[in-house]
């Protein structure tokens, strides 16, 4: 078993696709498959099921995610401590939707990264589905959800701000013509929603 394997394991781990990680790692998409291979003949276990073109972590791999994640973590502390500099190094993983994300992040972010440059930034879309877990393990570090309520035991949560929801429809639909609209209206009604939330 190499790091460069583990690495590799834990972005596909996180992408749960094969071509975003190899684009994400600069390798050939066969030199992953290859690793992850490797890896797992290494430790005489699945790592991952392949169903069609998705791919989902087994309960190995899930078991081995925590130790890739701080495995990699106490690496960059050594090189932090070695370096024996004062900024803030790391990584810090953020899942937030993609809606929130184009409004709020990029000015967020830029602040963030001209206050610690050595901290590496990893956002990707939000999903509820397995949130409390990715938080607890540590998969993710932080999260933004747009939702009315959500309770997580053992993951701290807290409320930012409101933010106020538009329907919109073509101006020849006959919703557009009415100046209020009940809230049981909608529900004969076909709705694109975002992804998540």
């Amino acid at each position: 078993m190499e790091f460069r394997q583990l690495k590799t394991f834990r972005a596909l781990a996180d992408n749960l696709n094969f071509t975003q990680t190899a684009r994400q790692l600069f390798m050939a998409q066969s030199s992953v498959s290859a690793q992850i291979k490797a890896l797992e003949n290494a430790l005489d276990t699945r790592l991952f099921d392949r169903i069609g073109r998705s791919v989902v972590l087994t309960h190995a791999g899930s078991k081995l995610y925590e130790y890739a994640r701080r495995m990699e973590e106490m690496t960059r502390e050594i090189r932090s401590e070695i370096t024996d500099t004062q900024q803030l190094k790391g990584s810090l993983t953020i899942r937030v939707p993609e809606t929130i994300a184009s409004i709020y992040m990029p000015k967020i972010l830029k602040t963030f990264h001209q206050t610690n440059p050595h901290v590496r930034l990893r956002c990707i879309n939000c999903t509820d589905r397995q949130l409390k877990e990715e938080l607890n393990s540590g998969r993710i570090d932080l999260a933004f959800l747009m939702t009315d309520t959500v309770h997580f035991k053992g993951v701290n949560v807290q409320w930012l701000k409101s933010e106020p929801l538009t329907v919109a429809c073509g101006p020849s639909h006959y919703l557009a013509q009415q100046d209020k609209i009940p809230i049981d209206t909608f529900g004969r009604e076909t709705i694109f929603m975002p992804e998540t939330d």
